[in-house]
């Protein structure tokens, strides 16, 4: 059985078996070391995941607080994600982001170690489940601080091609259409992204006494924010694939989609937003892998 860890500027997903769980992306530094998750996150000099470096240099303190709360053996196979555009532009390099964080993670006491690009494992999971489907289906993963895009083959299950946008996920909606409009129930606040992330969660703004609903504040910044991603994945496959950028099913996942599972819908497209969106590209790493 293998250990799945997906970490992300939000948060870190990790599944084990039948069990799952998620892990804030917060951290702070105390005399014991670095703590993190919630822990952090609720205590004064949190700090928080802004950057790949950042993310290469802290998966190990995430995966072993995470492989504490599941139970993980020692020398259990670890099985990571990491986004695709950089998985695919540095996974043969010797001092690429792939080869150096397999080395981090194996002085940190983790022998077997395999890391997988980030969207990938939704695909998996998708066609775990519908194992009859064909075509090309284009995966969208939304997460907090990216969007993964990546075009696969149904049939053989290989990439046609992906990338990754960098400050395109659910902060960047956040903070051009969310914030904004929201900006009188909070006057003096100021939030971090990883507040931003509970923010939404919620649904709801607490400010003092005050507690206010902001569910149709999201929902119209959700829109106007995957309209717009859309469009750029579409520029960026007609650019790189010309007429070979075809599909027929939009797959979307990550934490972003529940945002938008019931205002995205398509007459030329079957668009397709898994059950648990945020869990899947870690449970379809377990698949591929166990």
């Amino acid at each position: 059985m293998v250990f799945v860890c997906d970490l992300g500027f939000s948060s870190l997903k990790w599944v084990y078996g039948e069990n799952k769980g998620r892990i804030v992306s917060a951290f702070r530094r105390s005399h014991d070391g670095l703590v993190v998750g919630e822990d952090a996150l609720l205590t004064a000099g949190s700090s928080y995941l802004k950057t790949l470096e950042d993310l290469v240099h802290h998966y190990p303190a995430f995966v072993d607080e995470a492989a504490a709360v599941a139970r993980v053996p020692e020398k259990t196979p670890l099985v990571i994600g990491l986004p695709y555009g950089a998985w695919v532009a540095e996974k043969d390099k010797p001092a690429g982001v792939v080869t150096t964080l397999t080395k981090i993670l194996n002085g940190s006491g983790w022998p077997d170690v395999r890391i997988l690009p980030q969207g990938l494992g939704g695909v998996r999971l998708f066609l775990d489940r519908l194992p009859g489907r064909s075509g090309n289906i284009l995966a969208v993963d939304i997460g907090f601080n990216t969007v993964i895009f990546t075009l696969v083959d149904g049939g053989s299950r290989s990439i046609i091609y992906g990338d990754t946008f960098y400050k395109r996920g659910v902060h960047q909606m956040a903070t051009q259409l969310l914030l904004p409009a929201i900006r009188d129930f909070a006057p003096s606040r100021t939030f971090t992204p990883v507040e931003i992330s509970y923010l939404i969660e919620q649904g709801y703004v607490q400010y003092g006494f005050e507690r206010h609903d902001i569910s149709s504040e999201i929902e119209v910044a959700a829109k106007a924010y995957i309209e717009d991603v859309l469009r750029d994945i579409h520029g960026e496959l007609q650019a790189h694939l010309g007429l070979k950028a075809s599909f027929e099913t939009v797959l979307v996942f990550g934490g972003g989609a529940t945002l938008i599972r019931d205002i995205i819908d398509s007459k030329r497209v079957a668009i397709e937003i898994l059950s648990e969106p945020e869990y899947a590209n870690a449970l379809g790493f377990a698949l591929s892998d166990g």
